[in-house]
């Protein structure tokens, strides 16, 4: 039994280490991060329930007044990953059910406790938080069961894993659950065991799929717990041999402490130092957070040098093949303006038609010249934002949209958008930000034949947004920020310049260019902000289009 005693406590002691280490690591680097304070609940949850055994193994009178302490540390540690669960889901048809389907639970549960706790004479305290907690646990495995075939992909890993992980915990206590019946044990003996296993199995999940991101000092910790129980078992054995007594009450308390010890060194070790330094070195302590802004400024400029050095090699790029691109556009355009005065001689009934390919014609043709220009100022300064003119925004997105529709193999576009919304900024430029990312929509459409393209273009907020949404495969896994840089590409003929470009379009507006997944259906969105124009800024151009 003492043996027995020793393992457990160690066992205890080094579960609550973890968990407390590991709580206190991501609130510390994620305290904003509304994601990471949930997930935190979960090592909380655990590191509460391991010092309750450890409580009671030490001192077993104190059974009762732990037994609700117990369960409801169960209860917090799967509350987090319930509340994720349901974020990911994201506002929709399945999280009202869900939501409606917890709430009933919650109250079914509460009932039923009430019922066993008069029948059976056992603590409403203790049986309703277990309840909740593992009714909560098969919860989070329905709504994870929801997100198997979420759009992103790391969503859907996840939720498989987990999904398999609270299967098999709910099969090996179900047997277990049995054996102890078949002994004479009261039914739900395991439950809070079962609860815990599962909190501790879904946290080693997500940081397996780097949901949480751990570094070093926890692995440290750990490590130094193992040695510190290794040099524990060795002094037993020693002593043992030697044949002196000893009190493993003792030796277990000696052991948690050194645990303790572990984790207040490596936890809160460089916080105590960087406090003491202030306190007692004040100028040291001014002349190092000036080295470490130092380390960031200089960071930043080596991040602004690559991007200089990536504009540069666009600028060289752009001059070295603007000269073959002007050439064959110039005589495009000559065409083009010879096929405008041989409309006599088509048929009445193809001459709209026709009068509208060769006005595409020209337009475009204008339209990559202007762009071979704006390539070439890539590599210089960047462009200020421009006084631009009040522009139709549901004029230039139908004049993208009917250049997008001459393309082959162009799915079907659906636009709904405001007559009345006016935007400030260059007409061209944002028709040709409109048409790439139609362009794009459409490319990333091809697996997926038979969706459509939907242009929509609404107020909000003081602002104007055009959002352009396709049925495509999504974003993924890919950063999105990394695809609106200079020469990155997922594609396989792709340039990398397409989004950047417009980007810096959108920008020199004073406007946002962003990609979104598709919270409806599977697919990416496109969504542009620009500045509302005021009622007393000049008209725009008319242009007969």
């Amino acid at each position: 039994m003492s043996s027995f005693f020793l393992a457990s406590s160690v066992v205890a002691l080094l579960v609550a280490l973890f968990n407390a280490l590991l709580a206190g690591y991501v609130l510390a680097s994620g305290w904003s991060d509304g994601r990471k304070r949930l997930y935190a609940l979960g090592p909380v949850g655990v590191t509460l329930f391991a010092l309750s055994w450890f409580l009671l193994l030490l001192n077993p009178s104190t059974r009762e007044p732990l037994r609700a302490t117990s369960s409801w540390a169960a209860l917090l540690s799967i509350s987090g990953f319930t509340v994720d669960a349901l974020w990911d889901i994201r506002p929709s048809r399945a999280r009202r059910a869900l939501l409606v389907v917890l709430g009933l639970g919650v109250a079914g549960l509460s009932g039923l406790s009430a019922y066993i706790s008069v029948s059976w004479d056992t603590p409403f305290d203790v049986l309703l938080p277990k309840a909740l907690a593992l009714g909560g646990v098969v919860f989070i495995g329905g709504a994870r069961l929801l997100l198997w075939r979420h759009e992103n992909a790391a969503i859907r890993r996840l939720s498989r894993h987990v999904v398999a992980l609270i299967g098999a915990v709910l099969v090996m206590c179900v047997i277990r659950e049995g054996l102890e019946v078949m002994r004479g044990a009261m039914p739900g003996s395991v439950a809070i065991l079962c609860v815990i296993l599962a909190a501790e199995m879904m946290a080693l999940s997500y940081i397996l799929h780097e949901r949480v991101e751990v570094r070093l000092p926890v692995a440290r910790a750990v490590t130094y717990a193992l040695l510190s129980i290794a040099a524990a078992f060795l002094v037993v054995a020693v002593l043992r041999m030697l044949g002196y007594p000893v009190d493993l009450g003792q030796l277990t308390v000696t052991v948690g402490v050194a645990l303790l010890a572990s984790l207040l060194i490596v936890g809160l070790g460089d916080q105590v130092s960087r406090g003491l330094e202030f306190l007692l070195f004040p100028k040291q302590a001014r002349m190092t957070g000036l080295l470490s802004a130092s380390r960031a400024e200089a960071a930043a400029l080596r991040s602004r040098l690559e991007r200089a050095e990536r504009l540069a090699i666009a600028g060289e790029l752009a001059a070295s093949v603007a000269h073959e691109i002007k050439n064959p556009l110039a005589a495009l355009r000559g065409y083009a303006e010879l096929l405008g005065d041989a409309q006599a001689h088509v048929a009445p009934e193809q001459r709209a038609r026709f009068e509208k390919a060769v006005r595409i014609i020209r337009e475009e043709s204008d339209r990559i010249d202007a762009k071979v220009a704006e390539l070439l100022s890539l590599g210089r300064a960047p462009k200020g934002r421009r006084d631009g003119r009040p522009l139709d925004v549901s004029r230039v997105v139908l004049e993208a949209v009917a250049v997008a529709e001459g393309e082959v193999d162009i799915p079907r576009i659906v636009s709904r958008l405001d007559p009345t919304l006016k935007v400030v900024g260059d007409e061209d430029e944002l028709r040709g930000v409109l048409l790439n990312l139609l362009k794009n929509a459409a490319e990333a459409m091809r697996e997926r034949p038979g969706g459509r393209i939907e242009v929509a273009a609404r107020s909000e907020e003081g602002s104007v947004v055009i959002e352009v949404r396709d049925e495509g495969k999504g974003l993924g896994e890919v950063d999105r920020e990394q695809l609106f840089r200079a020469f990155y590409t997922t594609k396989a003929g792709g340039t990398g310049l397409g989004l950047a470009i417009s980007r810096s379009a959108i920008e020199a507006a004073g406007g946002r260019l962003s990609l979104l997944p598709r919270e409806d259906r599977p697919g990416a969105v496109a969504r542009v902000v620009l500045p509302v124009a005021s009622e007393g800024a000049p008209a725009a151009r008319e242009a007969v289009r």
